[in-house]
């Protein structure tokens, strides 16, 4: 029996595979090492592998790749569907086979090492970003406790409380200067992995093209090129924003159609970055309407549409019609300006 299709069901140390005909009928399943695996891998003809997208997906995907097999990663909630009765590594590699039957279910390519590590940057920094914010908070908990106000923001805040901190008691000085060192050391962390996102942008041509786009700054762009592997996966605009979760969830049944809040779906790290970076473009477009400066139209709609709905919803709406127009400079590799705002976000 010829095999077509293999399930592969990853872990750290223990892979169950099943194996399949070309029709998709499970003619057989292992269970192997992390070793066997790879040899498995090694000795097996070119076959098609099913894999849901999670972690160590990619590097199995890039192993698979090189020995000439095909690689199909998929999301894990739609294979979820597939599983009959109980769980099971084996029902897993099993829903995987019927899962790749389903024509309708769109893959994710399987992102090279240069892609996964600029990723990894924008998680690290986003952990340490996170850890800083949290001593900060602790820093100024511990001082207001002993009727010590300190003031908001985070720029220079390693030296604010430095200054405050000599008016706390002596027994917990040592370790809130301790605490205000590491709030310092992870200023430094954060500002080294901004000088490698920069140095990363100056030489990618897809960071540069969405550069150009009011609003997009060097962390947002690489964090986009980073994780959406092929811009060309999405036929139009709204298809990307869509899978942002920034379109309207929907309510329809018969001749009655219910548009709701934005569905939130897809991941949360991209779309509350563009938020960020619609909600900045927003507030420079107010202030040069306050300075009688002329506006693009995009700046226009922005503007027009916040006295309309409000500033919240404004700022969703525009970073909707940002995703779309990063959509189409990707693709198109074409230079935006604010009066293109129609064209490029159809």
């Amino acid at each position: 029996m010829t095999i077509s299709v293999v399930g592969v069901d990853l872990s750290k140390s223990v892979f169950q595979i099943s194996l399949a005909d070309a029709k998709h009928h499970v003619v057989d399943r292992k269970r192997l090492s992390r070793t066997q695996f790879h040899r498995f891998l090694a000795q097996t003809e070119p076959v098609r592998l099913v894999m849901e997208a999670c972690g160590t997906s990619n590097h199995w995907g890039r192993t698979a790749q090189s020995l000439g097999h095909e690689v199909k990663l998929l999301h894990a909630n739609y294979v979820k569907a597939y599983v009959r009765r109980t769980k099971t590594d084996a029902a897993d590699a099993d829903a995987l086979i019927l899962a790749d039957s389903d024509k309708s279910l769109h893959p994710i390519p399987v992102k090279p090492e240069e892609q996964q590590a600029l990723q990894g940057l924008h998680k690290i920094r986003e952990q340490w970003k996170r850890a800083r914010v949290a001593r900060i908070c602790e820093a100024r908990a511990l001082l207001a406790e002993f009727g010590i106000s300190t003031p908001a923001g985070v720029r220079g805040i390693g030296r604010k409380l430095t200054l405050v901190t000599e008016q706390a008691p002596m027994l917990i000085q040592p370790t809130l200067l301790d605490l205000i060192q590491e709030i310092g050391e992870l200023e430094q962390r954060l500002k080294r992995v901004d000088q490698a996102l920069a140095a990363y942008a100056n030489s990618n041509p897809d960071v540069q093209a969405l550069l150009g786009i009011q609003g997009i700054g060097i962390t947002i762009a690489t964090a986009f090129v980073a994780r959406v592997s092929s811009i060309h996966m999405f036929k139009r605009g709204r298809s990307f924003s869509s899978w942002l979760g920034l379109t309207c969830r929907e309510y329809s049944s018969g001749q009655t159609r219910r548009l709701g809040r934005i569905t939130r779906q897809g991941d949360r790290y991209l779309r509350t970055m563009l938020i960020h970076g619609a909600r900045a473009a927003l507030m420079a477009a107010r202030r040069k309407a306050a300075n009688g400066k002329e506006l693009t139209r995009l700046e226009t709609w922005a503007v027009n549409t916040q006295a309309r709905v409000g500033h919240n919803k404004a700022t969703v709406a525009l970073a909707n019609k940002m995703a779309r127009i990063m959509w189409a400079v990707w693709t198109r590799h074409d230079t935006f300006n604010g009066n293109d705002a129609l064209r490029f976000a159809a």
